[in-house]
This record gives C-alpha cells, sequence and structure tokens, in this order.
C-alpha cells in the first residue's frame, strides 16, 4: 500500500485515493489508453472493463488531468465520425440485475432536516468543514450550509464562492468554492448487500458528483466507486479499487444523467460485485471483492476553478440498502 493513502494520526486527514493528480507517467503507452477510449467513444456504446487495469494506472486512481483531456479528445473525434458517417449512437445494452434481499436501510429524505443518520464531512475531519486533501486538484471546501432537505430531495449544492478553510497541514487557505457532501458513517455501515441510490446530476464545468463507498476502519484501499461523472461528459464511470492496490472500471454512455431521474445500484456479495445504472450493467467482476464494513458517501466535487465553473445541483431522492 502507498503510504500516502495511510490516515495520518499526527494531522488526522485521510485521502480520496482516486481523486490524486498521478505522480508518475501512465504505462504503457498512452496512445494504448487512447486508442481505448477513442473506441469506446467513438463507437457510443456501454464499454465494460472488468479485468486488472493496474498496469494502465500508474499510482493514486485514474481521474487525472492527463485522463480527462483523453477523454476530451476521444469525445471530440467520436463527434467527427458520427457527422461523417451519419451513424446513430448505439442503444445501451440493458441487463436484468439480480433479485433485491431484504431492506436494512432506507431513506426518501422527508421533512427539512437532514436525518442525524448522516454526516455532511469525511469522518477523520471537524462536520464543520472539510475538503479531500489527497487530491491536489479539488476546488471545493465542504460545509453543512451546502446540504439541503427539501420537498423529500437531498440536495448537494455547489457555488463558486470564495471559501474559507485550511490545508492539509492546518494552515488556512481560501478555496474556489463551497459545496456538500453527506456520509452514513458511522450511523450506517454494512458488509455486502444491495445498494441503490436515486439521483439526478448536475452537468457543469468542472463538477464532479460520485456516489462510492469507503471502508469504515480508515485504512484505503479497498473502496467502491458506483457512479462518477466529470463535467458536461456524455459518460459515466464506475470503479472498484481493490483490497490488493489494483483497478477496475466500466464506463458506460449516458447522456440522460442529468434529465430525470436514474437508479444507481451496486450488487456486493462475498464473490462478486456488479453496478448498473438503471437497468445498464456498467462494471461487473468476480475478483478483488472487498470483504470488510464500508459506508456510503455521495458528494458534489469540482476539480477546475474559473468562470462558469463549481455551479450546480445534486439531487438524491432516495437511498435503499438490501441483504
Amino acid at each position: 500500500m502507498n503510504k500516502n493513502w495511510l490516515l495520518d494520526t499526527t494531522s488526522w486527514v485521510s485521502a480520496r485515493p482516486h481523486h490524486e493528480t498521478p505522480e508518475a507517467s501512465i504505462t504503457p503507452s498512452p496512445a494504448g489508453i487512447y486508442f481505448y477510449e477513442c473506441v469506446s467513444y467513438y463507437q457510443i456504446m456501454p464499454v465494460q472493463l472488468s479485468s486488472d487495469t493496474s498496469s494502465l494506472v500508474a499510482h493514486k486512481g485514474n481521474r487525472s488531468p492527463f485522463r480527462r483531456a483523453l477523454i476530451a479528445s476521444a469525445t471530440a473525434l467520436a463527434a467527427v465520425g458520427l457527422m461523417l458517417t451519419g451513424a446513430r449512437p448505439a442503444p445501451a445494452v440493458a441487463a436484468q440485475p439480480p433479485t433485491t434481499g431484504q431492506l436494512v436501510y432506507s431513506t426518501n429524505f422527508p421533512g427539512t432536516t437532514l436525518s442525524s443518520a448522516w454526516d455532511t464531512c469525511y469522518p477523520w475531519m471537524a462536520q464543520s468543514g472539510c475538503t479531500n486533501f489527497g487530491n491536489a486538484n479539488e476546488q471545493e471546501w465542504y460545509l453543512p450550509s451546502q446540504v439541503h432537505v427539501q420537498n423529500g430531495q437531498l440536495a448537494l449544492v455547489a457555488q463558486q464562492t470564495p471559501t474559507a478553510g485550511y490545508d492539509k497541514n492546518g494552515k488556512p487557505k481560501t478555496y474556489a468554492c463551497r459545496s456538500g457532501m453527506v456520509t452514513t458513517y458511522p450511523g450506517f455501515q454494512f458488509q455486502y448487500g444491495e445498494v441503490q441510490v436515486v439521483a439526478r446530476l448536475p452537468f457543469g464545468t468542472g463538477l464532479w458528483p460520485a456516489i462510492w463507498l469507503l471502508p469504515s476502519n480508515f485504512a484505503w484501499p479497498p473502496e467502491i466507486d458506483i457512479m462518477e461523472h466529470y463535467g458536461t461528459a456524455s459518460t459515466a464511470v464506475a470503479t472498484l479499487h481493490t483490497p490488493q492496490g489494483t483497478q477496475q472500471q466500466g464506463t458506460v454512455y449516458f447522456p440522460q444523467a442529468g434529465t430525470g431521474w436514474h437508479t444507481y445500484t451496486l450488487y456486493w456479495t462475498q464473490s462478486s460485485i456488479s453496478v448498473y445504472y438503471d437497468s445498464t450493467l456498467v462494471l461487473s467482476t468476480t475478483t478483488g471483492i472487498p470483504q470488510q464494513s464500508m459506508y456510503i458517501l455521495l458528494d458534489l466535487a469540482n476539480y477546475q476553478s474559473g468562470r462558469g465553473s463549481c455551479s450546480g445541483t445534486m439531487y438524491i431522492q432516495s437511498v435503499k440498502v438490501y441483504q
């Protein structure tokens, strides 16, 4: 395990691994990864990658500015290809999700205040304000005031407002924007089960909504990213960070994520993990399965500063867990 991911009990901070900007170059050659991205976007169809991709990503996750540039280039190439060929995007391949079990946790966010079962910052930081120090390009400072409950919905609100916080060394720092996040720690933790989150994502410059799970003992890895979306991309990503430190990832064409409600589902057993967006299978694997208690996080991060960034709201209608 890279020591950078260990909990620093001196400063009492920890890192969100996949938000870290890679320090090393990607191997094999970027051209190989670029080809994969180009093919995925040109075909405009679900792309499932459930094999071990640790050889493709060097150090601390897959959400680097370099990778975002590749995605943008591939998307542009896809658009040109579609104009030249007149092709239409292929429909998503639907798959039948497994049968649900017994409902063990459920909320549809009634009333106007957040239930005490949820916290509004990372467990290892003060609940009055926080951010992910593990990723240098995150621009937001999370505040409880950016978390609202109204009309049976949870709203995580990102605003481009300079906000006072502090850095990983505890020194004062002004962040470009403020936003909201929630976690079920310590109120609800679980091992294995089906997680269903009904949400509507914001599309906008720099916005980075995520639905994910982290270990209850704060020791990373593993990590299960049910859904991550970047800016205005037409795709969404599911990633398993295995206990062995490798990554398995699935990417799907999902431009409708910003309109209407959609269900993001994780099926986690002792021997397998599957992730669905509505009825579309995004990721499926039987290797590197976490065998420990975890908790749920919902957040609206922001990876870009500047005009037009950090402005939007992630809405969550319900969160359910079956076992």
